[in-house]
Order: C-alpha cells, then sequence, then structure tokens
C-alpha cells in the first residue's frame, strides 16, 4: 500500500521533533544546572555491564568524572572521544563514569561498538538520575573530589576539551 505525501510528512515531522527533544539542547540559562561547583554531589545508583549495582558512597575518597549524555547529540559525539583518550591515558588513575540520560543499554552498546570505545558506560538505576543534575542539557561533565564536591562542571557550551579536563583533575590529583 502506498503512502500519501501527507502522511510521510507528518511522520518527518514527527521523526525531527523527537530527535530534536531527545537529543542534545542548548542550554542558554544557569538555572538549567541542579548540581554546581562547590557542591556537594548527590547520592546515586548506577548498574554495570554484568548487573551489579554501584553506590555512590563506594566512590568517597575518590576522583572520579560523571558525564550526562545522549548518543544523538552532536556535541555527545564531540565529547565522548574526548573522555575515551582521557580514559586510555588515565584509566589507572581516574574512575570515568558515563551515564546515557535516557537511552537504553542497547542502544548505547551499539554505538560504543560502532565508535569503538573501551571505556565503561553505567546504566542508571533511577531512571530520573539525570534530573537530579540537570533540567535539560547534555552533555553535562561533573568532575569530583576525593571528598564528594562537585569542583568543576562543563556542558555544551562549549564542551570540554581534552587540556581543560587536565588541568582540571592535576589540580586534584597526580596525573
Amino acid at each position: 500500500m502506498k503512502r500519501s505525501n501527507r502522511t510521510y510528512y507528518i511522520e518527518l515531522v514527527c521523526s525531527l521533533l523527537f530527535i530534536l527533544l531527545t537529543a542534545c539542547q542548548q542550554d542558554g540559562e544557569e538555572d538549567a544546572l541542579l548540581v554546581k561547583a562547590g557542591d556537594t554531589i548527590p547520592a546515586f545508583s548506577l548498574s554495570r555491564a554484568d548487573g551489579t549495582v554501584l553506590q555512590s558512597s563506594s566512590l568517597k575518597g575518590k576522583v572520579y568524572i560523571l558525564t550526562f549524555f545522549d548518543t544523538l547529540c552532536p556535541d555527545c559525539q564531540k565529547e565522548l572521544p574526548v573522555l575515551q583518550q582521557f580514559y586510555d591515558n588515565f584509566e589507572e588513575k581516574i574512575i570515568m563514569l558515563n551515564v546515557p540520560r535516557s537511552q537504553t543499554k542497547d542502544i548505547v552498546q551499539e554505538y560504543w561498538n560502532e565508535a569503538g570505545f573501551s571505556m565503561p558506560f553505567y546504566m542508571p538505576t533511577d531512571p530520573q538520575l539525570y534530573y537530579k543534575f540537570a533540567k535539560r542539557g547534555v552533555p553535562r561533565v561533573f568532575i569530583v573530589d576525593a571528598d564528594g564536591k562537585v569542583v568543576a562542571t562543563y556542558s555544551d557550551s562549549p564542551v570540554a576539551d581534552y587540556s581543560t579536563l587536565e588541568k582540571t583533575l592535576l589540580q586534584l590529583t597526580s596525573l
């Protein structure tokens, strides 16, 4: 059965709207970020690929990077390779927690495979976890010190480059 042009255009518009609403969003507003530098990181739990759960309380005394992303977001597609490079160079010294804002494990795994990423990603055990950190916009990168304090945040304006991440982390640990 042949689709009408009208049906085709309605499907196209709906698809484009879906992509725009689920991918990255321009922030532009300070109030989009709920957790800022100087704040204590909210409690969270993440599921590893093997099904075990990682509690934020188990990260006390450790420096880590927590990143929220969406694989359809162009800014995330720029930021994730930077994080992978950082992971390749400092895997033993820095914990990296890459968490999809709202995508399924299968979608993220497919993207990871296509991109050739070896850094881990974690699934939130609470589907609303992202909204403890921000109202909108990805990527969201939080650098957390050994006391559980956020020392820096980065988003899509501009995305954090390798040297920016390295400079921030050098202040916390000896890379």
